[in-house]
């Protein structure tokens, strides 16, 4: 395989991100990456983020070897004639990606635009279970850009002033509109703006905390997103809540596309074996079917996945 590069592509509900791996003999190397917005068009989306991509990693298209597209938009990436590619959950993705970066990993927290999502891995390193938000904009990437809208500023405005707040002070509603009234009321109040800001990543915190506790916690945990990415205060609520230190991979918001990546390459190791690397969605979100029981009790109606190996020859 030397010498090709495998690509992922995943296609977020705000932006778009692709990761491209060469394969060498010392292992994978990330040798290019590109986030752009994804619009209203993911096939435009798609093509941009993996031309910018393969321009940063000093390949062309007819280098790639497979691909995989995850994401919200999964179903309209398009990728250049004759290239073998596949289609994969972004929760599968998310968590091979984390799984790579930090090899004991338990749980990924992804915080998105749209959703967020908790996934829980085996100790095998394979997905055993998830749970996603409710519809709804609170506890979201939207959640925080809404109220940034509503107080006039920058979405990294918000983050700093977080950066700076002394008090504990945690917003209660669950609703973004609800929320909005009372940051107002909290300002009113005489509320120091510092400590406003960090509730809002607080609130966040405080449903990914319902999420975990519903499935069970154990073992260390990696955050992963967009919003985790451009906001530090993100990752210093989730510390707090949890109180844990809580993992922040290389390139957080490119997670999905990284597993995506590394998922092409190993299914082209292993003669494409969609079945190897399938997720189960549960429609409309909440608690999706776990994909691999890997000798996990709380992983029920599962396949094993006791004989799957990575391309490296990891178990699963």
């Amino acid at each position: 395989m030397t010498g090709r590069v495998f690509a992922g592509v995943d296609a977020g509900s705000s932006a778009t991100k692709c990761v491209v791996l060469r394969f060498e003999s010392g292992g994978e190397t990330v040798v290019g990456h590109a986030v752009t917005p994804s619009g209203f068009d993911y096939a435009d989306a798609s093509a941009r983020a993996l031309r910018e991509a393969l321009a940063s990693a000093g390949a062309v298209e007819r280098e790639i070897a497979s691909a995989v597209a995850t994401g919200y938009g999964r179903a309209g990436v398009r990728f250049p004639d004759g290239v073998p590619r596949r289609s994969i959950t972004e929760i599968t993705c998310h968590a091979r990606g984390a799984r790579e970066w930090y090899p004991a990993v338990r749980h990924v927290i992804d915080i998105g635009g749209q959703d967020t999502k908790v996934i829980r891995l085996c100790d095998r390193g394979r997905m055993a279970d998830y749970r996603m938000n409710a519809k709804c904009a609170a506890g979201t990437g939207t959640f925080l850009e809404s109220i940034a809208v509503r107080l006039g500023l920058p979405l990294a405005a918000v983050d700093a002033l977080a950066m700076q707040s002394t008090a504990r002070l945690t917003l209660n509603s669950y609703c973004t509109v609800f929320t909005s009234t009372e940051v107002l009321e909290r300002i009113k109040a005489g509320d120091a703006k510092e400590d406003i800001a960090m509730g809002m990543f607080r609130a966040i915190a405080s449903r990914v905390i319902e999420m975990l506790a519903a499935g069970g916690r154990d073992g260390p945990v990696a955050a992963t997103g967009g919003v985790v990415t451009h906001c530090r205060a993100m990752l210093r609520a989730l510390e707090e809540a949890l109180e844990v230190p809580v993992h922040r991979p290389p390139l957080p918001q490119h997670a999905g596309a990284y597993g995506a990546a590394l998922l092409a390459a190993e299914g082209s190791a292993e003669g494409d074996s969609p079945a190897l690397h399938r997720a189960v969605e549960a429609p409309g979100g909440g608690v999706g079917a776990p994909s691999c029981a890997c000798g996990d009790s709380r992983s029920l109606n599962a396949p094993s996945c006791a004989g799957s190996t990575s391309l490296r020859g990891r178990p699963c």
